[in-house]
């Protein structure tokens, strides 16, 4: 059994509007000390590369989008609980406001973070020919090869979206792991289609226990993913963001009702 946790930015302060997948430094503190807590095996890099069971419940951590706050917020909080975890970079946005630079992506590399494709614009696959998926895929290839000095072995297609397309020019470009967006566990591990439990700002101590712990919400979450393939995508962020923010509220009633009984 392979628990994914997929992060995108950490921020110390929220942006405005607030960002749904965004989190806060000690957010993601408190849930390196609870995953220490819970026993199971934080898997290397080259181990989910190299991945053969029977293997312990392990879990490995993952960060999307090569935004700038991994370098400086992040990669610290890692350090400080000897962790590491994959960087999917996103290659049109290095040097760019907000984003990794060459030297802080080389950086990450050396201190032994791995890097992985994140394709060249972060433009939606599924909609590309196969060409065009190529090309982003080369061209991501090369330039990240060319800054850390091998290719990387490591995919995660923008916003998770996957088909038998994109995984076979993937696979023929050397790649050898595929993670996406789809809410999961992985317990048969397939790596060239692996599913991750996104953590976003709504996901509260006790909601994180339950991951670790294995409880299946995937209906829920299949439910969300189903509503993203049919509406348009500012309208599914809008309803996503409605829905997790009225959760939150009927949670906060809940418990100060339970404190006034």
């Amino acid at each position: 059994m392979i628990l994914i946790l997929t992060y995108h930015q950490v921020l110390r302060q929220r942006v405005a509007p607030p960002e749904f997948y965004t989190i806060r430094p000690e957010d993601l503190e408190r849930q390196l000390e609870l995953l220490e807590q819970s026993g199971l095996h934080p898997l290397s890099p080259e181990e989910l590369v190299g991945y053969h069971p029977p293997h312990p419940p392990s879990y490995i951590l993952t960060f999307d989008d090569g935004t700038a706050d991994h370098p400086e917020i992040v990669f610290p909080v890692l350090q400080k609980h000897h962790r590491r975890a994959i960087f999917f970079v996103p290659t049109s946005k290095l040097n760019t406001a907000g984003y990794l630079d060459d030297q802080r992506l080389k950086e990450l590399h050396q201190a032994g973070q791995m890097v992985g494709l994140h394709s060249h614009e972060h433009r939606r696959l599924d909609r590309l020919g196969e060409d065009d998926i190529r090309t982003q895929m080369q061209l991501s290839q090369k330039i990240l090869g060319e800054l850390i000095g091998q290719r990387p072995m490591v995919f995660a297609p923008p916003g998770g979206f996957l088909n038998r397309r994109i995984r076979q020019v993937a696979l023929e470009e050397s790649v050898r792991v595929i993670r996406t967006m789809r809410w999961g566990y992985n317990p048969k591990a397939n790596l060239a289609a692996l599913e991750c439990v996104p953590i976003n700002r709504f996901v509260q101590e006790d909601e994180f226990r339950r991951i670790l712990a294995f409880q299946n919400m995937a209906l829920m979450y299949a439910a969300k993913q189903l509503t993203k393939k049919i509406l348009p995508l500012r309208v599914y962020e809008r309803l996503r963001g409605l829905f997790f923010i009225h959760s939150a509220k009927r949670k906060t009633q809940n418990q100060k009702s339970k404190s006034n009984r």
